[in-house]
């Protein structure tokens, strides 16, 4: 059994993924009705929530908290939704990318938060949520949030409102995805208006960042606020460390915080004021859902894995822990006391076994700071900066919240026997060597340092090794970059250009444990550009043969737009006219068309990075066509009514595809013969365009359904 656990462990650590989400929760930067990408939207009515009782809210709360029983601390209600943002939003579409925008509105709320149970974002989209006037911004959110699971949940905003603004290539809106399933309406002010988004948490709470935080930076770093899967709860935790160093994101919170969907959590890093007085907010970076991988009631503790490792340049680190019960001198705990920015609170003194609720606990009598809702869960660390506990409850709540010394948390050496399972105890996931260790120290993430850009020759390093290890360098294509094996020097070969992938292996501890970067070795290889709607990546293997409809002009705009850009004016074959919009850096060349029937155009252009030009590259070779023309005939007739006939005699292993004018795909066939008939009947009357795709390349032909 251990040996099939240890395999397991290897095969989630490669494969963990490296998104990154931050929310600016002071914003200063004023969002209009025209959204985040500034589009001439005419402002669509939001989805309206109605307004909820509060208080009936607040004493449905203080009914269920009658028993005694600890819990998370609760701010909203989720509210059931059926809102597929995609077909409600208002749209724009510009430059071959399609602008939506959408705003729901819960009446009366607090505050507010949204999950997406169909989320999909297609690559080259940049997807924003923002409060009011964007006081609160998350974004850019991107395709490395698309999980198996297809869900995606927000922040929490502050106020009633919250806008879903994006922008997606125009030829992949119909993959796009998102569907919200509920609507958290917030019941309490976890941001107070009154003094620049402080949270609701006693004033006898101390910022992290405090006196009492100092030397405090690796821990803090590992400390996360915790949304529960129907963002209606809040808990705090802490990412652990396991005896073979591994990158595994094993986050240690409380059992009482534990409900069934933990794959919906969400987890907020980095969460703290930037100074100690006045308190405010700033940047937190969130990362969605999570798998549980034990709980137990005895000393109350749940470990879930985060679906996402954070990245390399993050700063999130892994906390170190003790087994030890013996020699421990005074207490630490950082914690989100209601949801508010990080705090810290001590206790001087060394802790004392206690049974708290029937789980085994250490007691604490805190001399300063305090803990309230939002804290259970958070880590306990002992003077030598190791978590021994996680936060559980308190036995005085009848006083002011800062008269509340006494503290209770499951003790860590019970959890790691627990119930004598994998599913019960930490000892299987925290020491998968099965060392028996006592302790580990608190570590960043392990990563390889070095450009992503390689223009002749440098150096990479690995970060964070684990201690009695060592390491090899590979390189995927040594005859393009080669790398020392030993001092990761790395070097570009035979004027290469193009992606390489470097491998470091670290071998010693508990096993052989491999991290990549993928590189780009000298100057840009490939290229291409939107037309209409239409991307056309550069073919290395000839021309790309393009017939597009177009009447009167069309903007051409080259991508990736991080690159500079050139173009050769006199290799443009074109019987209409051009002129370049912009710069040279942002380039977009404005095609116009003329009485003619049919215009051909072709452009050579090249791309720069800061290693230099990259080659000529010869574009698609694109015809021009206006309304009103002659089609040609193997397109047939157009306007079509019951359907149109299309013959591909010169085309071989041809595929079909029809799109409406929002680019949704609505007929796709593979011709088994040179003639096909396209049935349109079904289809409402309007514009569609016809892709025939073959090795040749791509035809585009205009379509009109008149019925």
């Amino acid at each position: 059994m251990r040996i099939i656990l240890l395999f397991a462990l290897l095969l989630v650590w490669t494969g963990v993924a490296t998104a990154q989400v931050k929310t600016n929760f002071n914003n200063r930067e004023q969002i209009t009705a025209s959204g985040k990408f500034t589009k001439s939207f005419r402002g669509k009515s939001p989805h309206v929530i109605p307004a909820r009782d509060i208080k009936a809210l607040l004493e449905k709360e203080t009914r269920e908290n009658a028993s005694g029983e600890a819990k998370p601390f609760k701010i909203a209600e989720a509210v059931p939704t059926n809102i597929d943002v995609v077909k409600e939003a208002e749209w724009v579409e510009e430059d071959g990318f399609a602008y939506g925008k959408y705003s729901i509105v819960a009446e009366g709320a607090k505050s507010i938060s949204a999950n997406f149970d169909r989320f999909y974002l297609p690559q080259g989209t940049e997807l924003y949520v923002y409060s009011e006037n964007g006081e609160m911004t998350t974004g850019p959110i991107t395709e490395e949030e698309n999980n198996e699971n297809s869900f995606w949940g927000s922040w929490v905003y502050k106020g009633e409102k919250i806008t879903v603004d994006f922008k997606t290539p125009a030829e992949s809106k119909s993959l796009l995805k998102l569907h919200i399933s509920s609507i958290a309406y917030g019941y309490k002010d976890i941001y107070k208006t009154e003094v620049s988004n402080f949270g609701e948490s006693a004033t006898c709470n101390i910022n992290v960042l405090c006196a009492l935080g100092n030397g405090w930076g690796n821990e803090r770093n590992s400390v996360a606020l915790i949304l529960d899967g129907d963002s209606e709860a809040l808990c705090s935790g802490a990412l652990i460390n396991n005896t073979c160093n591994l990158n595994i994101p094993y986050l240690l919170t409380a059992n009482h915080c534990f409900d069934s969907n933990v794959t919906n959590w969400k987890f907020t890093f980095q969460a703290w004021s930037v100074t100690c007085s006045p308190s405010q907010n700033s940047e937190g970076i969130t990362f969605n859902g999570s798998t549980l991988r034990a709980r137990n009631a005895s000393s109350d503790f749940c470990l879930v894995e985060l679906n996402q490792l954070p990245p390399a340049n993050s700063g999130i680190t892994l906390s170190g822990w003790s087994r030890n019960t013996t020699g421990i001198t005074n207490t630490t705990i950082i914690h989100h006391p209601a949801g508010d920015v990080m705090k810290i609170s001590r206790d001087d003194q060394a802790p004392v076994f206690a049974n708290f609720l029937g789980a085994q606990t250490w007691h604490l009598g805190l001399d300063h700071g305090a803990t309230q809702g939002g804290s259970s869960g958070a880590p306990y660390y002992d003077q030598n900066h190791r978590i021994i506990a996680q936060h559980f409850g308190i036995n005085d709540g009848h006083l002011p919240v800062c008269q509340r010394v006494n503290k209770f948390g499951g003790r860590f050496d019970i959890s790691w026997t627990g119930g004598g399972t994998n599913a019960t105890r930490l000892s299987n996931w925290l020491d998968p060597g099965n060392t028996d260790a006592m302790t580990t120290d608190t570590r960043g993430i392990t990563f390889i340092t070095g450009p992503s850009l390689v223009c002749d020759s440098t150096t990479y390093t690995l970060d964070n090794q684990p201690a009695g290890t060592t390491i090899t360098w590979l390189s995927s294509n040594p005859n393009g970059l080669s790398i020392n094996s030993t001092t990761g020097v790395a070097a570009r070969q035979n004027d290469f250009n193009g992606e390489v992938t470097i491998t470091v292996t670290i071998s010693g501890g508990c096993w052989p444990i491999d991290i990549e970067k993928n590189v780009w070795v000298g100057v840009p290889a490939f290229e291409g550009y939107y037309l209409g709607g239409q991307h056309f990546d550069y073919n290395p293997g000839g021309l790309i043969i393009t017939s597009y409809s177009v009447c009167p002009s069309e903007q051409l705009t080259f991508f990736p737009q991080s690159y500079s850009y050139e173009f050769l004016e006199h290799e443009w074959t074109i019987s209409g006219s051009y002129q370049q919009v912009g710069s040279l850096n942002v380039p977009n060349l404005l095609v116009t068309a003329s009485n003619s029937v049919f215009q051909t155009f072709q452009v050579n252009y090249r791309a720069r990075n800061t290693c230099g030009w990259g080659p000529w590259r010869a574009g698609s070779a694109t015809t021009m066509n206006c309304e009103g023309g002659e089609e040609p005939d193997f397109v047939y007739p157009n306007p079509a009514s019951q359907s149109f006939n299309v013959s591909v005699p010169h085309f071989e292993s041809s595929e079909l595809r029809l799109y409406n004018d929002k680019r949704e795909l609505v007929y796709t066939v593979k011709p088994g013969t040179e003639t096909v008939t396209v049935p349109v009947s079904n289809l409402p009357q309007g514009t569609y365009y016809l892709n025939i795709i073959s090795k040749e390349g791509i035809i585009q032909r205009r379509i009109l359904v008149q019925h």
